[in-house]
């Protein structure tokens, strides 16, 4: 009698039914969906802020290479961390300087204008052998550099 009874109850099996198996599959899938769609954003934002800083970067070179300006070459105020030019076409001196992660460039007599933004760090080195000036700007932890050749203001 013990035989039958045995074989007349049912066996409890522990584990997922299928109805959980397709919720916690559901659920996985949708985890895993919005990682990539958040990888993706921040992907598009990384890309987007290394095309600003490359456009900036070279806007830059374009007012400094400007035959507008003409620039010559004065000093490097380590100290102040500022390069200071001259125009000839504008018959005027201009300053380079970081200040509050931004190069500008302005006048002594007016305002400011601002060249670059998001600047880290600037270096501004002079060559007298081969007259040129080496400039090197870290933005947003890429550097960004380049060499002008410029005669020193007499």
């Amino acid at each position: 009698m013990k035989i039958k009874l045995k074989l007349c109850q049912k066996s409890k099996k522990s584990g997922f039914t299928l109805l959980e198996t397709i919720i916690a599959i559901g659920i996985t899938c949708l985890t895993c969906m919005m990682i990539f769609s958040t990888l993706q954003i921040v992907w598009k934002i990384n890309a987007n802020e290394t095309k600003n800083d490359r456009l900036q970067w070279e806007q830059f070179r374009s007012v400094i290479e400007s035959s507008n300006l003409d620039f010559k070459y004065v000093r490097v105020d380590n100290e102040n961390n500022e390069l200071i030019l001259y125009s000839d076409a504008m018959d005027d001196f201009y300053e380079l300087d970081l200040y509050k992660q931004q190069i500008r460039m302005r006048r002594k007599i007016d305002g400011y204008m601002p060249l670059l933004y998001n600047v880290q760090k600037v270096e501004w080195r002079y060559n007298e052998n081969r007259k040129s000036i080496f400039i090197s700007i870290r933005i947003h932890g890429r550097e960004y550099s380049e060499e002008y050749i410029m005669d020193r203001k007499k």
